[in-house]
């Protein structure tokens, strides 16, 4: 029988998260043991190089406005080594009339754009007028068309929760997808008085930024900052709690730790420790839809649009299959050879289950159906590649709540045991460094006043 390996902390997944949480301990003088079922670090950021192509799976920027992740980033050396999105990344585009049409920069711009017809800009004007909503689980959609109207929600919000959460505003809860949106509101009264008074403007405020390498370039540095305290293909089968602690089963034998960061997806962190809180079974439950990520690149003369812009999307009032697509090539240099560009597309979502039944060249066809009369394409692509999520992004729904009080009561219950990932606290790769930040540093500090 394996003799029990002592640890004075475990961190199980070696995601964007538990890797921020991990290094962040370190540097407080706990030294982790980071234990992750697949054979990267990463988790869902991952980046690659193919064909002289510079593809990512999962995120492909981050939004450096919470002060937190530019901290971590920081105290990393990880600030000075990011790349700002390409100045054109201030354009954004939706689809009117069979055509990308920029969105409005300015004050002025929103009045001679046509993105929004002239009734729903006057309805828009009333906006400071509106009184404050008072039910807590509206929904997003419910939300916009109270504060902006139906065209609002149709032409912009709608696309935009696409993009972010592939997702269904009739189902997100706004205090919960968009929380600054809903403290807008709730501070201010208005949206558009909140914003002038915060500073704010028609896009996201903050750099928006990458790395040379991609993602993988970020989660290999923080790993290499771990070295052999990382242990990969190493599965966390069972996970049970002792009086000085927790014991956690591996294939390798079991291991002892006095806490622990459960840092995976929900339904992995639901099957470990459900068995010891039954409440936390409603992270298995939560809504992730399936998603699939085509990396198309062409011939810079196979393509008539400039390409000057982070990308378009497309509301689901065009009856297009493709959610959208970000222009790659144009956001950081050399994510496509000389004389080639790249464009990252997307299907599937909240409202489109049935993508995963698409087989490659199904859904390339669909791509390029969707896109080609968009961004003139022409021909078949010189490269591509498709990456399946079966389940991609948790969506902040009417159970939300549920799962924010499960986390909390296993918490409760369970000193020592933490759980983290973006199906809490925020979707992006931004919050989840954050939240792994946050944790790496109270954590420590409950080290010694939580000791039996």
């Amino acid at each position: 029988m394996a003799s029990t390996q002592n640890h004075p902390f475990i961190v199980i997944g070696a995601g964007v998260s538990g890797l921020a949480a991990a290094v962040t301990l370190r540097r407080r003088g706990i030294d982790p043991l980071v234990l992750e079922a697949q054979s990267h670090v990463g988790g869902a950021s991952h980046s690659e190089s193919q064909s002289g192509y510079l593809v990512e799976s999962g995120p492909n920027t981050m939004l450096l406005s919470n002060p937190d992740t530019a901290a971590f980033l920081k105290e990393n050396d990880l600030l000075d080594k990011t790349l700002d999105a390409a100045p054109q990344a201030k354009n954004r585009f939706v689809v009117r009339n069979g055509k990308p049409l920029a969105l409005p920069t300015s004050p002025f711009d929103f009045f001679q754009n046509p993105v929004l017809s002239w009734p729903a800009k006057l309805r828009l004007c009333l906006e400071p007028f509106i009184p404050r909503g008072n039910d807590s689980d509206e929904t997003l959609a419910d939300f916009v068309r109270r504060r902006m109207g139906t065209e609002p929600l149709r032409e912009l919000v709608g696309p935009f929760v696409s993009g972010v959460y592939a997702g269904d505003p009739e189902r997100l809860i706004v205090r919960h997808a968009l929380p600054k949106l809903y403290r807008l509101e709730q501070d201010y009264g208005s949206l558009i008085l909140g914003s002038i008074r915060k500073g704010g403007g028609s896009g996201p405020k903050g750099r928006l930024v990458s790395w040379a390498g991609g993602y993988s370039e970020l989660t290999a540095s923080l790993a290499s900052q771990l070295g052999d305290r990382i242990r990969l293909s190493c599965p966390v089968q069972t996970l049970r709690r002792k009086t000085d602690g927790f014991e956690l089963e591996t294939p390798t034998g079991p291991l002892h730790a006095k806490q622990v960061i459960v840092a995976t997806d929900a339904a992995h962190a639901s099957r470990l420790v459900s068995p010891l809180i039954p409440e936390t079974s409603a992270l298995e439950h939560i809504h992730h839809p399936p998603l699939l990520v085509l990396h198309l690149g062409f011939p810079r003369s196979q393509v008539s649009h400039p390409l000057n812009g982070f990308g378009v999307l497309i509301s689901r009032a065009r009856g297009l299959r493709t959610l959208g697509a970000l222009f790659s090539s144009t956001l950081f240099p050399h994510r496509a050879p000389e004389g080639q560009v790249l464009l990252t597309a997307f299907i599937g979502g909240a409202y489109d289950l049935g993508v995963l039944e698409l087989d490659d060249s199904d859904a390339l066809r669909v791509a390029m159906d969707d896109l080609s009369p968009l961004l003139g394409l022409r021909g078949q692509p010189s490269f591509h590649r498709i990456t399946r999520w079966p389940q991609a992004i948790p969506q902040y729904e009417i159970d939300h709540p549920k799962t924010i009080a499960a986390c909390e009561k296993a918490e409760a219950a369970l000193p020592g045991l933490y759980l983290l990932g973006n199906y809490r606290g925020g979707i992006s790769s931004a919050d989840c460094l954050a939240n792994g930040y946050k944790l790496g540093r109270t954590s420590s500090m409950r080290t010694s006043a939580r000791d039996p």
